[in-house]
């Protein structure tokens, strides 16, 4: 009976432990929390439609480029026109960048798991991919970011709406306080921007 019992509890203690690591690793990270991270380079589409802030194609390059670079992707982001006139209500874009992960084993091997075009475009460049255990690792921090301390006003929140649901979901950006539908009526041309507040894993500093 004894022994019955000790494997009971012995079974408990292995299933306690077990959720309490399942949990550890599904936990959202806390703001000013260090971690090792890699960077993750992707090449993401971006399409920008409003009715009511039209921009010329140099300002929504920039504000684009901004945005995301406060977010923590690094400063060779190229923005590749496919569709975009000044002032006009819609605009087309791939945009190429490198943005920081956090360097779990996960991440690691998703990175260095090259197809064959991978291996091909590596070989015409006279390039040679990094293994998993070559491939950068670099300090990184989990920053609460307010979009209100953007140069961003009402105007801007179309913008911001649209990266918010194509672009912040492939970064490592989780969303604290999202937009306010009164923050987007487009008939706000000035005033503060939107009141959107997020964790972004950047590099520290």
């Amino acid at each position: 009976m004894r022994t019955l019992v000790e494997r009971i509890a012995r079974l408990a203690l292995a299933c306690t432990i077990m959720l309490l690591a399942a949990t550890a690793n599904g936990a959202e990270p806390n703001a000013n929390e260090s971690t090792l991270a890699v960077w993750k380079p992707q090449r993401l589409v971006f399409t920008y439609r409003s009715e009511g802030r039209h921009y010329s194609c140099s300002l929504l390059e920039h504000k684009i480029e901004m945005i995301l670079q406060r977010l923590g992707a690094d400063e060779r982001i190229e923005l590749t026109r496919f569709s975009c006139h000044d002032l006009a209500g819609q605009a087309r874009f791939e945009v190429a960048m490198r943005s920081p992960i956090e360097a779990t084993e996960e991440n690691v091997r998703a990175l260095t798991d090259y197809d064959t075009k991978d291996r091909l475009i590596a070989r015409v460049h006279g390039a040679e991919l990094p293994s998993a255990g070559e491939i950068e690792t670099f300090p990184a921090v989990w920053a609460s970011v307010s979009f209100r301390t953007f140069d961003l006003d009402a105007g801007d929140c179309a913008l911001v709406q649209q990266l918010r649901r194509q672009i912040f979901p492939k970064m490592a950006v989780r969303v604290t306080k999202d937009i306010r539908g009164v923050d987007c009526s487009q008939e706000l041309s000035g005033g503060a921007g939107p009141r959107l507040t997020v964790l972004a894993l950047v590099p520290h500093k």
